[in-house]
C-alpha cells in the first residue's frame, strides 16, 4: 500500500502528483483487465443477503484467492490479480458495513419528519416509504423507537433477519414497516461495480516493477534526492507486463522545481519518499508520490505569539495573531490539557467563564495581525446546488411512483402479485398491453439510473467545493502562523448539525451537504496541514470564545472575539479588569 501497508503509521505523509499524461495501448489494457478482474471477484464474495453477518477477513481471502488463482491461469499476472483483489475485497465490506449500519441508523431515528407536510397534510416519515405515514400512528412510532434502544447493533440485525420469518412480536403493520425499510435498503445497496469510466489507483510495491526492490529503492531514492535539492527530475516507470514474460510497461515520471520548492518549503525535517501509486481512468494515467517524514515536535511552552481562529457555521473563519508580553507557561497548558488529550478533567463552562473574569485581556496582549476568510460565497455556491438537488430527488420520486403504478398495472395482466418484481425478459411477448407497459417500465426505470448519477455527480461537485475551501483557509492559517512564528489555538467543538429552527437553516439538502461532517473535515484538513508544516496547535474549551472585549468595542469584532479567545492560552497575572460579554 502507498501508506505503508500499516506500517510507519507515526510518520507524517503528503501525496504529491507526478504529471499527467495521455494512457497508452499497454497500460489501457491493464486497466480493462484489472477492472474485469475486481468485478468477478466483488461477485465471488457478495453475500446473498446483506443482513448476514460479516465473515472473518481470511474466510473472505480463502474466497478470492482461488478467483484469484483462476484469473492467473487465464493469463493475469499474479501481482495484479492481487491488487484486484485488494480493491475489490475493501470495496464490498464498506459496501456491506454501510448497509448494516445506514439500517441500524434507520430504525434508531424512524420517527424522523420530513419539512413540509404531504398534499393530504400528513407530516412524511422520511424514513420509510410514503404509505406508512399515513398507516402508522405516534404510538407505532413509539414502541418502534423503545424496541431500537433496547438493541445493539448486532440485536437489530438479528431483528431484522428473524422478520424475514415471522413479526418477531410485533403489531403486523409495524413488521411490515421494518420489512419495507429492509427492502428500501437491498435495493440501493447491491454488489459494487465499476463502470468503464472508472479511475482505479494502484499501490505499487517492489513485485509491480521490473527490477524488483532494486529498481523501486533506486526510483524512490532519486526522487528524495530531487526533494532535499529542491530540482527537477524525469524518470522511467517500468511496471511489470500485464501477463507473465511480457515487456515491461512504461510510465514517465516528472518532477518540476516548483513542487519541489513547495515540498521542501512546508516540510518540516528530513523528506524522503516512502511509496508510489498510479491512478488509471479511461483516458489518462497519473502516477504519484507519497512523501514521508519524521513528526516534528513543536514546542507551546515558551511561545509569545498565537494565532486564534474561530470558524463558525457560516464556514467563515475570523484569525487573531497576538502577542503576549509574557510567555505561555506550564500552567496553562495543564489549564486546558484535558481538551489535548491529557488526564486532567476537561474545564468546565463555569470554570471558563470565571477565568476570563479574573484575568487581563488587555495590556499584556498585543494584536498583531487579524483576517477574515468568508465563507458566504461557498455556501452560496452550495445551496445551489443543495436546489439541483432536490430538483433531482423530486424528479426521481416522481418515476418512482410512475413504475409503482405501471409494476401494479403489470401485474394484473400477469396474474402475479402486485408487489412481485417485473421481470427483464418479457413474460408475455404475445399481449400488446403488457409489452407496451413492459417497454415503458424499463425506460422509466433507465431515467431514474440516468438521474440518480446526475445526483451523484452534484453530491461529488459539493465534496470538491468543500475540499478546496477547507484546504484554503487551512494553508492562510499555517502562512500567518509561519509568519509570525506562532502556535495555533483552536476551539474544542463539537459537530453540530444546523437545528431547523435556525436561521441559518436552508432545508435537508443543505444541511446534509454542509453539516454532515464538514467542520469535522475541516478541522481534520487544518491539523493535518499544521502537522506537515510543523506548527504547534493546542485545543481549548468553546465556551466564550466569541464574546468581545469591551475595549475592543470601537474596534472590530474579530479582534474582541480573538483576544477573549487566545487569552486562555496565556498565564495572567493582576487584578480583573473586565467581564467578556455575551
Amino acid at each position: 500500500m502507498a501508506y505503508g501497508n500499516g506500517r510507519n503509521k507515526d510518520l507524517v505523509k503528503r501525496m504529491v502528483e507526478l504529471g499527467t499524461l495521455p494512457i497508452s495501448a499497454e497500460l489501457s489494457d491493464l486497466r480493462t483487465r484489472i477492472l474485469s478482474a475486481i468485478e468477478v471477484m466483488a461477485k465471488s464474495i457478495w453475500p446473498d443477503d446483506i443482513l448476514m453477518p460479516i465473515p472473518h477477513g481470511k474466510d473472505i481471502d480463502a474466497v478470492m484467492l482461488k478467483v484469484q488463482s483462476e484469473l492467473s491461469k487465464s493469463g493475469l499476472n499474479s501481482v495484479w490479480g492481487e491488487k484486484a483483489r485488494l480493491l475489490a475485497k475493501a470495496a464490498v465490506l464498506e459496501q456491506w458495513n454501510r448497509a448494516q449500519r445506514l439500517l441500524f441508523g434507520k430504525l434508531r431515528n424512524i420517527g424522523a419528519l420530513g419539512d413540509t407536510p404531504m398534499a393530504d397534510g400528513t407530516m412524511r416519515l422520511v424514513i420509510l416509504p410514503e404509505q406508512f405515514s399515513r398507516l402508522l400512528e405516534k404510538d407505532d412510532i413509539d414502541q418502534l423507537l423503545t424496541v431500537a434502544a433496547s438493541r445493539d447493533f448486532a440485536g437489530t440485525l438479528r431483528l431484522f433477519r428473524n422478520l424475514a420469518s415471522s413479526d418477531c412480536g410485533l403489531p403486523a403493520i409495524q413488521a411490515e414497516a421494518l420489512r419495507a425499510m429492509t427492502a428500501s435498503v437491498r435495493d440501493r445497496f447491491g454488489c459494487p461495480e465499476w463502470k468503464q469510466d472508472a479511475t482505479i489507483q494502484l499501490h505499487l510495491d517492489y513485485r509491480c516493477l521490473r527490477g524488483g526492490k532494486a529498481a523501486l529503492a533506486s526510483i524512490l531514492g532519486s526522487l528524495g534526492s530531487t526533494l532535499a535539492q529542491r530540482s527537477s527530475i524525469k524518470l522511467d516507470l517500468a511496471l511489470t507486463g500485464v501477463s507473465p514474460r511480457q515487456d515491461p510497461i512504461s510510465v514517465p515520471l516528472r518532477v518540476v522545481r516548483a513542487v519541489s520548492r513547495t515540498i521542501s518549503r512546508h516540510g518540516i525535517g528530513d523528506i524522503s519518499v516512502g511509496s508510489l501509486l498510479t491512478e488509471l481512468a479511461p483516458s489518462h494515467v497519473r502516477p504519484k508520490m507519497v512523501v514521508v517524514r519524521a513528526p516534528a515536535a513543536p514546542t507551546v511552552a515558551g511561545c509569545r505569539t498565537v494565532v486564534a481562529e474561530d470558524f463558525g457555521f457560516t464556514n467563515t473563519s475570523s484569525i487573531v495573531v497576538l502577542r503576549s508580553r509574557a510567555p505561555i507557561g506550564e500552567e496553562a497548558l495543564s489549564r486546558i490539557s484535558g481538551h489535548n488529550g491529557g488526564d486532567v478533567k476537561k474545564l468546565t463552562k463555569a470554570q471558563a467563564k470565571l477565568f476570563l473574569e479574573k484575568h487581563v485581556t488587555g495590556d499584556d496582549v498585543e494584536v498583531l495581525e487579524t483576517a477574515q476568510f468568508d465563507g458566504r460565497d461557498f455556501l452560496s455556491r452550495v445551496s445551489s446546488h443543495g436546489a439541483k438537488v432536490d430538483r433531482l430527488r423530486s424528479e426521481i420520486d416522481r418515476l418512482y411512483n410512475r413504475l409503482d403504478r405501471i409494476r401494479s398495472e403489470i401485474n394484473v395482466v400477469s396474474s402475479v402479485e402486485a408487489g412481485a418484481i417485473v421481470p427483464e425478459v418479457a413474460a408475455m411477448p404475445d399481449n400488446p398491453r403488457y409489452m407496451a407497459m413492459h417497454s415503458r417500465f424499463f425506460r422509466l426505470l433507465a431515467a431514474v439510473g440516468r438521474l440518480k448519477e446526475a445526483r451523484r455527480a452534484v453530491y461529488r461537485t459539493v465534496a470538491g467545493l468543500k475540499k478546496s475551501w477547507f484546504g484554503y483557509v487551512a494553508q492562510r492559517k499555517a502562512d500567518l502562523a509561519a509568519k509570525h512564528d506562532a502556535v495555533v489555538v483552536t476551539e474544542d467543538l463539537d459537530i453540530l448539525a444546523v437545528p431547523t429552527d435556525h436561521p441559518t437553516y436552508k432545508g435537508r439538502t443543505f444541511n446534509k451537504m454542509i453539516n454532515n461532517g464538514s467542520k469535522g473535515q475541516y478541522i481534520l484538513r487544518s491539523k493535518n496541514t499544521l502537522t506537515w508544516r510543523g506548527i504547534g496547535s493546542v485545543k481549548i474549551p468553546s465556551f466564550y470564545t466569541s464574546s468581545t472585549d469591551w475595549r475592543m468595542e470601537r474596534s472590530t469584532s474579530i479582534k474582541g472575539a480573538g483576544k477573549s479567545f487566545g487569552q486562555r492560552l496565556m498565564d495572567a497575572s493582576g487584578t480583573p479588569t473586565c467581564t467578556p460579554l455575551r
